[in-house]
């Protein structure tokens, strides 16, 4: 996950790192190189005493003066080891070698564009030690991943915030999820539902889909999988009727949380956005959560943000992140819909399942080694 990316920044840092060593290294030797006598240089001494205004005076041994010992030695040193300030052009230069791969590996343009405002600003107010280029770079992408990567906020723990619900008696929590086809909805909801039960807490799965052929088999397969119940009906038969059921299983059984599935749906369909609505008005669910296909590209932001003008969507899953060689739309998503992602799906075991976070994903992209 996060292959593509990472190598191309990797790359971009390291050309740029040596680009800049070879050319420090050039302004050292020119820098301690002897200057010619001024006879050599075409120039006439000026003031030169003539044979009688010649002072005796005893010769100075230039190895053994101090004074010129310390100031070379002084002079060396600030030549290699100072911090400088990277040059406008040095700077422009490395972040147009940093906003191609951005833009290659499905970063949005909005995104690109605040990470490399971020970036530049923190490049111009940086002294950068000559002896560590590249690590000192490497932390500045990182810290410019991160502000990008904030914007959406802190998602809720699922595991965290059912808990918290039940503590305060309200019960069962309700879950609804949604999104396009075949982004792995139904497994996610599995993965979920095993998380939730290695937690302590009950659940029971709504299929709720009842348009997707084999939508309700393959719901049935993952609950006797993972251990829970399913409440189901008829294909053709209402959602919000089968998730309203769903609801009063779980009362009349104690269970803590039901998990209610929904057939996918283009944002564009409107019939479907309507009986999506109705399943809110209905089962009433504490959070709502988008599930994409980090594979979707730029198209994935665009899908969000159309749900969120009919439903209040309280976060996001990425699914097929182990197959998403770019990676780099778990920074637009985040950037671009200000809502915050939650997890990512990273293969079909149902542990596959990772908690979002910030460093999960600069650690991922850019590791500080």
């Amino acid at each position: 996950m996060f292959d593509g990316l990472r190598k191309k920044l990797s790359e971009a840092v390291k050309v740029f790192t040596k680009k800049e060593e070879k050319a420090i290294e050039q302004r050292q030797e020119e820098a301690i190189a002897p200057v010619p006598p001024k006879e050599e240089q075409g120039i006439e001494p000026k003031n030169v005493p003539g044979p009688q205004q010649q002072s005796i005076e005893p010769k100075k041994d230039l190895k053994e003066d101090p004074i010129i010992k310390v100031s070379l030695k002084t002079k060396l040193k600030g030549i290699i080891s100072s911090s400088v300030y990277l040059g406008e052009d040095e700077i422009d230069n490395f972040l147009e070698n940093i906003k191609v791969p951005l833009l290659e590996s499905d970063v949005s343009y909005e995104a690109t564009e605040a990470f490399l405002e971020s970036l530049r600003t923190k490049l111009g107010q940086t002294k950068i030690d000559p002896k560590n280029i590249n690590r000192e770079l490497v932390d500045l992408v990182r810290k410019s991943l991160f502000d990008v990567l904030s914007k959406s906020g802190n998602g809720v723990n699922i595991t965290d915030f059912v808990k918290a619900r039940l503590g305060s008696g309200d019960a069962p929590v309700k879950i609804l999820f949604l999104g396009p086809n075949g982004t792995g909805k139904t497994t996610t909801i599995a993965k979920l539902a095993h998380k939730l039960k290695r937690e302590g807490i009950s659940s029971v799965l709504s299929a709720s889909d009842t348009f997707r052929a084999a939508a309700i088999e393959q719901t049935e397969r993952h609950a006797s999988k993972v251990g829970v119940p399913v409440i189901k009906s008829k294909y053709g038969a209402d959602p919000a009727s089968i998730a309203f059921d769903a609801v009063a299983y779980a009362k009349a059984h104690n269970i803590q949380a039901v998990l209610i599935d929904s057939a996918g749906r283009q944002e564009t369909n409107k019939n479907l956005i309507s009986e999506m609505q109705k399943m809110v008005r209905v089962a009433k669910p504490d959070l709502i959560i988008f599930v994409g296909e980090s594979i979707a590209g730029n198209q994935l932001s665009e899908q969000v943000k159309e749900f969120g003008k009919f439903l209040k969507i309280d976060g996001i899953i990425l699914t097929k992140l182990d197959a998403d060689v770019k990676g780099g739309n778990a920074i637009s998503i985040a950037y671009a819909t200000g809502i915050p992602l939650l997890y990512f799906g990273t293969g079909e075991s149902y542990e596959a399942l990772v908690r979002y976070t910030p460093e999960f994903v600069v650690d991922a992209i850019m590791p500080n080694n």
